[in-house]
């Protein structure tokens, strides 16, 4: 009887102290996320979402070694889809995501922006190229998936996971659709270009399925990849235009501030 009524004290003490910070956590929890803006909450959403899809893909690729999910859509392909005709679209698809067509391509967009001199965006779009290569390439050789057999293209050597040209084709193609949503053409437009883009980059994650140089699973796990990497950046960019922005208003409100009381003492 006594243990029970020192138990009952204890837990009592215990709600005493912490239940108050419990709650009003909770609400602050509650409060922030109600202040976040609709758009950095589901991208917030969506980079978790893509982070844990990862972390399946790699859980059931490599600790289960479970393939069967990616044979049997190479089963259901070579039975249903495959012809020579959707064979050449396929490979032109899928160099809209190669090595060297996306280095020219940077190469142009950074010119462009170059000529407009706007370093700091030329900065930012090399940055995002050269760090989404990376980060695919060390995934690449920290996983070494020996690719499928049976290329309908000449065999690569490389490792397969995740889908380099996956994970390239959604960065590039997702930095195109951020970069049409900050000009001001008409809203219809912006949706209209951001969708063709990333319905091609699907595309072309397709197109090496279809090819069979990667399994489904790699070009999944790329898009994930690519989707967080490029999600990342963006978030940042924008995080830093706020930062110099408030900086700029701050400075030039001093400035005017400034103005303003040596007006004063001139008249005085």
């Amino acid at each position: 009887m006594e243990k029970s009524l020192e138990n009952s004290s204890y837990l009592q003490l215990v709600g005493y102290f912490y239940l108050p910070d419990m709650i009003s956590s909770k609400k602050f929890t509650e409060k922030y996320i109600k202040k976040l803006p609709g758009g950095l909450l589901l991208l917030l959403v969506l980079f978790a979402a893509t982070i844990y899809l990862f972390v399946i893909i790699i859980h059931e690729v490599f600790w289960e070694e479970e393939v069967a999910m990616d044979n049997s859509i190479f089963s259901f392909l070579s039975a249903n889809v495959i012809n020579n005709q959707l064979t050449d679209v396929m490979k032109i698809v899928t160099h809209m995501a190669s090595s060297t067509f996306l280095q020219i391509s940077y190469g142009i967009l950074i010119f462009i922006y170059l000529i407009k001199k706007n370093w700091k965006r030329s900065i930012e779009i090399a940055a995002i190229a050269v760090g989404g290569f990376f980060l695919n390439y060390i995934m690449k050789i920290s996983f070494r998936r020996i690719r499928p057999p049976e290329p309908l293209v000449e065999k690569l050597h490389n490792f397969s996971f995740p889908s380099g040209h996956a994970t390239s084709a959604f960065i590039f193609y997702g930095l195109l659709t951020y970069l049409v949503w900050k000009t001001d053409i008409p809203k219809i437009y912006k949706i209209l270009l951001g969708s063709i883009f990333i319905l091609f980059s699907l595309l072309i994650g397709f197109s090496r399925i279809y090819l069979r140089v990667h399994y489904p699973s790699d070009v999944v796990a790329g898009f994930c990849i690519g989707f967080a990497w490029l999600s990342l950046c963006i978030w940042l960019m924008e995080y830093l235009k706020k930062k110099s922005d408030k900086e700029l208003t701050n400075r030039t409100g001093n400035l005017d501030s400034s103005n303003n009381e040596t007006g004063i003492l001139n008249v005085e």
